[in-house]
């Protein structure tokens, strides 16, 4: 995974505010998950069938992550959250887990991928 990815968490924590948006349509680019590599070794046994989740959905960029959001259909926000849902508390565990060190790449993934799921319309 780039290392701006973590930039990106770090400056969304603190509240830095976000460039402009270049999501790509969900339907018709092939996912954006060529976006980010994630490093399966570098996420916890139990996560790690999450990972292709977590590449497409973990935008670190507000705007971005926010238009992906919105151009998803309802049946694909839908079954991210039905994936999601039984290991909600198992990634913010492991994310928690990183205290005030700084934060993994693949770990940021999954973090932009709970933000996607809370900014998700019902």
């Amino acid at each position: 995974m780039n290392r701006p990815l973590l930039a990106l968490a770090v400056a969304s924590i603190l509240g830095a505010a976000c460039g402009g948006s270049s999501a790509e349509d969900p339907q018709t680019s092939g996912d954006v998950a060529s976006r980010y590599e994630i490093d399966a070794t570098s996420v916890p046994d139990d996560l790690r069938s999450l990972i292709p989740l977590a590449a497409r959905w973990g935008i670190g960029d507000d705007l971005e992550r926010a238009d992906y959001v919105e151009q998803a259909s309802a049946a694909d926000r839908e079954a991210l959250r039905a994936a999601v849902q039984p290991h909600q508390a198992r990634i913010t565990a492991w994310l928690d887990s990183f205290g005030t060190d700084p934060m993994s790449d693949e770990a940021a993934a999954f973090m932009y991928m709970q933000l996607a799921i809370e900014e998700m319309p019902r």
